[in-house]
């Protein structure tokens, strides 16, 4: 058996080699220079993520900016308008000020009160994030945030791996079994539009990297991939990782999600199908500037997948 691995964590930016100009507006949000600085890891953002330690408050900033990846300071700014809108919403950090100069942006959260999971999953901690998992999409459902993208238009750009690689020869990297039921694969995956359906708030990318536990309970970070739909995708999106740090089976993370019962399986069995696709077909391609390790953690999820799609489809 082989040892779960770390937590998902990209190549993260230490805060000392953030532009000055970011660095004055934090000093600023934080009521003067930080006495202390910890560059926090977690996540595959390869901008700054620290906690800094000033005299007026405590903050946790993210910054990052295109010369350092093209495509981050768009999550950032996603980000900043879900965040503004988030505080009706339990289990998520409170916003205090963000900064964007056109090139870089930076957002300063109120530091929460809770540290990472435990690694590999330990059984209690993982039961209080699904519940709370639960509980949030309960809560949420229908979702406060107002103007919230739907999952249907999020996903629109990610699903549809397994049809891609049936349009071409198989790369040898895929799973044999996979190969074989190409055909069948872009055909379930088709009805990810309609299994996407809802009315709930989604996190969007649930990780242990992206769950703080504290004696206040269990809060979200990281919402720049929110949106409204099927409470199925947060759940089943998850356990790939689940499994791979230390955790258990899909089907038993899936059962201890408390409304699973109300959970459409055919729904689940095609978000599944999509999820896979996603993962094994982007894990083909080069790595984004600046994320290095991306690829091989979403080869490594896809795998879990395709074995969790094969027993539940029986093919």
């Amino acid at each position: 058996m082989t040892s779960p691995a770390g937590p998902a964590a990209g190549v993260h930016l230490p805060w000392a080699r953030v532009p000055e100009r970011v660095r004055a507006w934090a000093t600023e949000v934080g009521g003067g220079s930080p006495t202390s600085i910890r560059d926090v890891s977690g996540g595959f953002s390869p901008g700054a993520t620290s906690v800094l330690d000033c005299p007026g408050r405590s903050i946790f900033v993210k910054a990052v900016g295109a010369e350092l990846n093209p495509d981050s300071p768009a999550f950032h700014r996603r980000e900043v308008r879900v965040s503004a809108a988030l505080s009706a919403v339990p289990c998520a950090p409170r916003l205090l000020s963000t900064y964007d100069d056109a090139d870089w942006v930076a957002l300063a959260f109120e530091v929460v009160d809770g540290r990472p999971p435990l690694h590999p999953w330990d059984s209690t901690e993982l039961e209080a994030v699904v519940q709370s998992l639960a509980q949030l999409h309960r809560e949420c459902t229908p979702c406060p945030v107002p103007g919230l993208d739907s999952l249907v238009t999020r996903a629109a750009s990610l699903f549809g791996g397994w049809a891609e690689l049936a349009g071409s020869e198989p790369p040898a990297a895929i799973d044999e079994w996979a190969v074989v039921n190409l055909s069948r694969l872009a055909d379930l995956e088709s009805g990810w539009p309609a299994a996407c359906g809802g009315d709930t708030l989604l996190h969007g990318d649930l990780r242990a990297d992206n769950v703080l536990i504290g004696p206040h309970g269990v809060v979200f970070v990281d919402w720049p991939h929110a949106s409204v739909g099927n409470p199925a995708f947060d759940i089943v999106a998850w356990a790939p990782s689940v499994v791979l740090e230390g955790g258990p089976a899909p089907d038993e993370l899936l059962a201890a999600y408390d409304p699973s019962e109300t959970l459409n399986p055919e729904d689940v069995t095609v978000l599944l199908a999509a999820i896979a696709g996603f993962f094994v077909a982007h894990s083909l391609h080069p790595a984004p500037p600046g994320l290095p390790t991306l690829r091989s953690f979403q080869q490594a999820q896809g795998d879990v997948a395709l074995t969790w799609l094969r027993r539940r489809t029986g093919w």
